[in-house]
């Protein structure tokens, strides 16, 4: 067995799995496991993976989506920590050693996360780290935080790390619903398995390019109502999991939750796309009420991350309603709008 197993998940990813490859094999700790589940590529990629030989254990398997390459990543890894790597995302060969400390420090943590700094597609540098080292990322058992807001800052799926045995609660990830996003569903539920710890270090790079396989290319209501269904699909695995984990069920309603980028999502779908809502009974209004309400009182928001918040509901749910569609469609985070932005260094 060993301690750390890097799993990476790739689906026609040959221009950059080679180098994500290479950050896992350079870990600085002893014994690193590196799996590479490959999810029905149909460009090179599988001729790069096959040249590693026995370095890694390879997996190649028809395409199924994005949870299932974590699923049968996650079969075959023998590591009691667990990273899943983004095959065009880096890890910095210092992390393995920080993570197999901080997990031998506290036997009961279900995850650890790190910073990323962001790279372009050739992996030069855009001068930003998500999350900038501004922002505190939480610590410590966030298990109620989670039942009654649902909102914390968790990162992408290459700057976390799990423990073996917390994974082993509530995998496998469902995977007709997560064909991509796989790392959301962990996200709803690893804060139920135990503490978490984030670490203030850079642990490796994520690529903003164009032709990422888990980002929207346009901004519409499709793209509103596919977050909405992962988040959905969160509340709902949470309401049925809790049980089983240790912790009270949350309400039966998600819309009764406090969780803005729930609310953010929903009163998005609804301003780009009202006829396509997928909510009966919805309102600009009430879902701006509700999500100021909700961005003031989440005690993990800082005060400048509440008052954007604030702004953008506002704006999205009391302007006149072609304003408000504008400033969903500028405004609105993790879209391809402001990916745009930050490769063009906006």
């Amino acid at each position: 067995m060993s301690s750390v197993t890097i799993i990476v998940n790739n689906y026609n990813y040959a221009r950059y799995v080679g180098a994500a490859i290479d950050s896992a094999l350079a870990q600085d700790a002893e014994g690193v496991e590196v799996v590479v589940v490959d999810d029905g590529s149909g460009d090179a990629s599988r001729h790069i993976i096959a040249g590693y030989g026995d370095r890694v254990v390879a997996v190649m398997k028809d395409n199924g989506g994005q949870a299932s390459a974590f699923n049968v990543g996650f079969a075959v890894a023998t590591g009691e920590i667990v990273v899943f790597l983004d095959a065009d995302d880096l890890l910095d060969a210092s992390i393995s050693t920080r993570l197999v400390k901080t997990f031998a420090d506290d036997p009961a943590l279900a995850l650890v996360q790190y910073r990323l700094r962001m790279v372009d597609g050739d992996g030069a540098s855009l001068g930003a780290i998500r999350p900038p080292h501004a922002d505190v990322m939480p610590s410590g058992d966030l298990s109620q935080h989670v039942l009654r807001y649902r909102s914390y800052h968790w990162q992408p799926t290459s700057g976390n790390a799990y423990a073996a045995s917390a994974l082993r609660r509530i995998l496998p990830v469902p995977e007709s619903t997560y064909r991509v996003s796989a790392d959301a569903y962990l996200a709803a539920l690893i804060p139920l398995c135990g503490r978490i710890r984030s670490l203030d270090v850079v642990g490796g790079s994520y690529r903003v390019h164009g032709t990422s396989n888990f980002s929207a290319k346009t901004i519409d209501g499709a793209f509103f109502r596919s977050r909405l269904r992962h988040i959905d699909a969160g509340h709902e695995a949470v309401r049925r999991l809790a049980p089983a984990l240790g912790v009270a069920p949350p309400a039966l309603d998600p819309a009764s939750l406090l969780d803005a980028a729930y609310l953010t999502f929903r009163l998005g779908s609804l301003v780009v796309d009202p006829s396509g809502h997928p909510y009966r009974g919805d309102t600009r209004m009430r879902l701006a009420s509700r999500g100021i309400h909700a961005a003031l009182v989440n005690p993990m928001y800082r005060w400048r991350n509440r008052a954007r918040r604030v702004a953008w509901f506002a704006a999205a749910g009391f302007a006149p309603r072609a304003m408000a569609r504008r400033a969903v469609l500028a405004h609105t985070p993790d879209t391809p709008a402001r990916r745009a932005r930050l490769l063009d260094g906006h």
